[in-house]
């Protein structure tokens, strides 16, 4: 497989000094924040890794709002989604739709609950969305730690 064909290689990208990351988690170097020794790091941080503030300061800043909320409320549905200009967070509607959600659910962190409803008028009906924490996030996170572990164990075995 050419890399030209690979499905993560962005030619747009390449020609810029910014790492993309729609399909990736940015690393950063930043010995302070990120601790090692850190047991767990607190939600923000890892939306810092998902968002860096550096690449895309509004993206982080209207995760981290989105986050808050869903923590506080337990689940979003698409009219609170709807109003979250309204959330007194200048104009996010559009980024948290088109980029935050989307990368949130890909990674597993959030996901989508589509529930039926009928109106009061006859004949009107459809899906309400619901927007709640997920559990995938954590098992990904953990599965993927296990298979380095695995890898190192093996590594300093040979």
């Amino acid at each position: 497989m050419a890399e030209e064909d690979h499905p993560f290689v962005d030619e747009t990208a390449r020609k810029t000094s910014t790492i993309v990351t729609k399909h990736s988690i940015a690393i950063p170097e930043d010995e302070q924040k990120y601790k090692k020794s850190d047991r767990a790091w607190n939600w923000e941080k890892i939306i810092d890794l998902v968002f860096p503030p550096e690449q895309s300061p509004r993206r982080s800043k209207y995760a981290k709002i989105f986050l808050r909320e869903l923590k506080k409320e337990g689940e979003i549905d698409s009219e609170k989604l709807n109003a979250f200009d309204e959330w007194g967070h200048e104009k996010g509607k559009s980024n948290l739709k088109n980029n935050i959600l989307p990368k949130l659910r890909r990674l597993g962190i959030i996901q989508y609950e589509y529930l039926e409803y009928r109106s009061q008028r006859e004949g009107k009906q459809g899906r309400r969305k619901v927007v709640k924490p997920a559990k995938s996030f954590t098992s990904i996170l953990d599965s993927m730690a296990n298979g380095w572990a695995a890898f190192e164990s093996a590594a300093y075995q040979d």
